[in-house]
C-alpha cells in the first residue's frame, strides 16, 4: 500500500490553497496589506473546511456501523456552530447600528 503523502496531489494541495487564496483576495482588494490579510483568512477557512471533511470521512469509514449516531452528532455540532455565528452576527449588526447612530449625532 502506498503511503498517504507519497501521492503528489497531497503535496500540491497547500500550494493550490495559497495560490487560490491570493488570487481571490487580489480580485477584491488593491492594496497588498489587505490582499495578504484576506488571503490568510481565506486560506484558514478553506483549510479548516478541508480538514473537517477529511475528519468526517475518516470517522465515517472507521465506524461504518455507527453512521447514524455520527450523523446526528455532526448535525448537532453544525447547528450549534451556525447558532453561535448567527448570534455573533446579530451582535455585530447591533454594534454597527449603534456606532452609526452615535456618528450621526
Amino acid at each position: 500500500m502506498t503511503p498517504l503523502f507519497a501521492a503528489s496531489i497531497y503535496w500540491d494541495l497547500p500550494v493550490l490553497l495559497v495560490v487560490f487564496s491570493l488570487v481571490y483576495s487580489a480580485t477584491r482588494h488593491d492594496r497588498w496589506d489587505r490582499i495578504l490579510s484576506e488571503s490568510l483568512g481565506w486560506g484558514f477557512r478553506i483549510g479548516s473546511f478541508l480538514v473537517t471533511v477529511g475528519v468526517v470521512l475518516y470517522v465515517a469509514s472507521s465506524y461504518p456501523d455507527r453512521w447514524k449516531q455520527l450523523a446526528v452528532a455532526f448535525g448537532a455540532l453544525a447547528v450549534a456552530y451556525f447558532a453561535v455565528q448567527w448570534v455573533r452576527g446579530r451582535q455585530e449588526a447591533r454594534k454597527t447600528k449603534s456606532a452609526a447612530v452615535q456618528t450621526k449625532s
